[in-house]
């Protein structure tokens, strides 16, 4: 059971309108330790499709192109049992996120943070960026939403430097939420793992630098992030000399390897609940 100066919160992976999954995941872990979740961080690809229309705006081959659960939620059938508080990744509805770009409640007990956005959670600040890098597009403002129709999906689909300078002035955050892994988080020890894998032919090539240019600038406690589908965990020194864990995650569809459980203790320590895992 939690104890009285414990706060327990959970971080998942690439949903991919998987949220059934994802709240089975979730709340079988509470099952197993008789702990509570107090709120939930995700860290892009939820894909919050309200309906066929803002399907069209989701960037991604036909074979992907699913309306997946959300609608279900959406409409109150089906409600998150905890509050959920999302980033954009590289596959989301931006004709609709767009609409509120500085971040809203999109339904009880799911928010979307915006392009870019802070929450305080239970003490805690969050700080969290959408989307992708592209050196062509980081220079541009996003399109607006009237050109859908005239532009790719994809344009949509990546932060720029503004969004950065933006994440920078809210100041040093507890917890940092990215899409894409920042740069150089990866232990040479681990190096073969992400050799000719999907994303990297090297590990050397995981990541981006703006990334990890807000990771040395802001020093958080915590950095989650997706877009790999790999499970990962190293700690890195900033150039500050600061300690940060990185947690990295795969998708829902691989199970326990997209979640992740952290206790925040007295002097608001967050440690990674590592067992009992979910089965």
């Amino acid at each position: 059971m939690n104890e009285s100066n414990e706060t327990f919160f959970a971080a998942v992976g690439d949903v991919h309108g998987h949220h059934h999954e994802m709240v089975r995941l979730l709340s079988e872990w509470e099952a197993h330790t008789s702990n509570s979740i107090q709120f939930v961080l995700q860290v892009g690809d939820f894909e919050p499709h309200r309906n066929e229309e803002d399907l069209e705006t989701m960037a991604a081959p036909a074979k992907y192109r699913t309306l997946g659960d959300f609608p279900e939620f959406y409409s109150g059938e089906f409600l998150f049992p905890w509050p959920v508080y999302f980033i954009g990744g590289n596959h989301e509805p931006y004709g609709f996120l767009d609409t509120i770009p500085n971040g809203a409640p999109v339904m009880e007990n799911c928010f979307y943070l915006g392009r870019t956005g802070v929450a305080r959670l239970h003490g805690l600040k969050v700080t969290g960026m959408s989307g992708i890098y592209s050196p062509d597009k980081f220079e541009s403002a996003h399109p607006p939403l009237a050109d859908f129709k005239k532009r790719s999906n994809k344009d949509y689909t990546y932060f720029n430097q503004e969004d950065i300078e933006r994440a920078l002035d809210f100041g040093r955050p507890d917890i940092l939420l990215v899409h894409d892994w920042p740069a150089r988080v990866i232990a040479v020890k681990d190096a073969g793992e992400f050799e000719q894998q999907r994303r990297s032919m090297r590990y050397t090539s995981v990541g981006n630098e703006y990334a990890r240019v807000l990771m040395d600038l802001l020093s958080p406690k915590l950095v989650l992030c997706g877009h790999m589908h790999k499970k990962y965990r190293n700690q890195v020194t900033t150039k500050s000399g600061a300690a940060v864990d990185i947690c990295c995650l795969a998708n829902v569809e691989r199970g326990e390897d997209s979640v992740a459980f952290f206790r925040m203790s007295e002097g608001m320590v967050i440690t990674e609940v590592v067992e009992p895992s979910v089965r």
